[in-house]
């Protein structure tokens, strides 16, 4: 399925086709204009929420509208459930085939499916009877980028770094440097594979290598990832892990993974299973549980609470609460920690990323750290 923020093209069409007016195929009785009007100022205003309880009582009482149930579909569509959507849109379809707004918005479900033949298919029947018609050129330009996107190429490079202050239970103090980078490419309906080197200086020096694959599948998506330290002195010799997130509704994912990890002393095996919920288009909340075997314990228990805003006209921001088992070469060791951040974009290609954040580990450390990423973008977002 192609990703939401690769279909920011498609979505000017959705706009464009929500607010057309209806043809002469829906010259039946509509409902009241002001409650049209009223999901048309939501749908734009991104109360995509409000948008489809106003669409949903008018099909109560008008379900044969064809013109409404390609608004719903387009609703549908924005929160994300496009399998809902394509449904809509067909019935609406089979109810004024002929009409040119419907096909173009079926068409352009179909691209946000990842049905490239079918959606280039249903805008040529648009093109040959309407050439020209508003919004095609943009679906076009979509499809030829979504063309080009399944092709592998480089979607991103990443730099970064923090400066920790580390003071210990024995009064030692330290001040700790991490030297990251990474690099990522895609291929296909958003599959991303990730490399990425990471090297910090404690009292000594260890570089961690890793690599990640996301597979999305609907509104599911796979990941595999794992790690290799050389020589290690702090961090784990080698880890394998994977995970999924599952779309159970519009608004909700289920998360889970797991992952091994051997160290010098010990193994550790660590299970998560957490929810995520959108309360509206800016707010996301994700809470999960951390569940944590070996490292000298039989079984620890942690969680994590995070909130993510998301505006288009601010910067993205972040904050975590935490506490869970931390396991490093000297065992597993309860840590609690604390974490802010905000993502600004500097160009249409760059991105920066600052991250403050503080943790206690127990009867080890507290340390506070201040993080500065940047990340280059190639193609869409």
């Amino acid at each position: 399925m192609i990703g939401v923020k690769s279909r920011a093209p498609a979505m000017l069409v959705w706009l464009a086709l929500f607010a057309a007016l209806p043809t002469q195929a829906h010259a039946q009785a509509q409902p009241a204009a002001v409650d049209r009007e009223a999901a048309q100022q939501a749908y734009v205003a991104g109360d995509f929420d409000l948008a489809d309880d106003i669409l949903r009582k008018l099909l109560q009482d008008n379900p044969g509208d064809a013109d409404l149930l390609r608004r719903h579909a387009a609703v549908q569509a924005a929160l994300g459930d496009v399998g809902a959507a394509q449904g809509t849109i067909d019935r609406a379809i089979a109810l004024s085939p002929g009409d040119p707004d419907i096909q173009l918005a079926r068409a352009n479900i179909l691209f946000w499916r990842g049905q490239l033949a079918e959606a280039q298919a249903q805008a040529d029947q648009v093109s040959a009877h309407y050439p020209g018609y508003a919004g095609l050129d943009r679906l076009s330009a979509s499809l030829e980028q979504a063309r080009k996107d399944r092709k592998l190429r480089l979607r991103s490079i990443s730099v970064g770094g923090s400066v920790s202050d580390a003071t210990f239970a024995s009064g030692l103090d330290q001040t700790w440097y991490v030297q990251r980078g990474a690099i990522a490419a895609g291929w296909g309906n958003g599959n991303v594979a990730a490399f990425g080197i990471e090297r910090e200086e404690r009292l000594s020096t260890d570089t961690r290598l890793s690599a990640r694959i996301d597979l999305p599948s609907g509104t599911n998506r796979y990941f595999i990832a794992g790690g290799v330290t050389p020589n290690p002195d702090f961090r784990e010799n080698w880890s394998l892990g994977g995970g999924a997130e599952f779309g159970v509704s519009p608004a909700t994912t289920l998360l889970v993974d797991g992952r091994f990890a051997e160290y010098r002393s010990d193994d550790v095996v660590a299970l998560g299973a957490g929810l995520r919920q959108r309360f509206s288009p800016t707010l996301e909340l994700t809470a999960s549980s951390i569940h944590l075997i070996g490292g000298g314990e039989d079984y620890r228990l942690g969680g994590a609470l995070r909130a993510d805003y998301r505006h288009p006209r601010l910067p993205e921001m972040f904050a975590v609460l935490a506490s869970y088992p931390d396991a490093e070469v000297d065992g597993t060791r309860q840590l609690r920690a604390i974490a802010a951040g905000a993502r600004f974009d500097v160009s249409d290609t760059l991105m920066l990323g600052l991250t403050g954040e503080y943790e206690s580990r127990e009867d080890s450390y507290e340390r506070s750290a201040l993080s500065l990423d940047l990340r280059w973008r190639f193609g869409e977002r």
